[in-house]
């Protein structure tokens, strides 16, 4: 890759971002296990798994082109790895449904807990950008 350590410090902000989402996913999960029990407990950790999951296999498709070197290429891999996100996400949902028999309202609360984390995120820099210098790309 032309740019090994800018893929190397995004792809370690992605696990950085999803541990951030499973603490307050944990924390929403734990408010919601104190208003409803141990249904909505599991509920809200089911929920906000689903978030992170969908969202580190969104990372991971992303980051197999180097858009430095291929930039349509990695334009065609976000748009496939989104629409992928989206039905991952969806049968996720489903399968908690079905499966987990999850209550619906802690469940969103717990996937829409994963959001505020990213939002967080992209207001004071997406984690692991700035942790080290950026290197000049040389063509050897």
């Amino acid at each position: 890759m032309g740019n090994a350590p800018a893929f190397k410090r995004l792809r370690r902000g992605a696990y950085r971002l999803a541990g951030w989402q499973l603490v307050v996913t944990s924390l929403a999960a734990v408010a919601a296990g104190l208003v409803g029990g141990r249904s909505w407990l599991i509920s809200g950790f089911t929920g906000g798994c689903i978030g992170v999951v969908a969202g580190l296999y969104q990372a991971q498709r992303m980051f197999r082109t180097d858009a430095s070197e291929q930039p349509e290429r990695y334009m065609g891999g976000v748009y496939v790895s989104e629409a992928l996100k989206i039905l991952l996400t969806v049968a996720l949902f489903i399968a908690a449904i079905r499966v987990l028999r999850v209550e619906l309202v802690p469940t969103m609360v717990g996937y829409a807990a994963t959001f505020f984390v990213y939002w967080a995120a992209l207001r004071i820099g997406f984690p692991g950008a700035t942790d080290e210098p950026a290197t000049e790309r040389t063509d050897d």
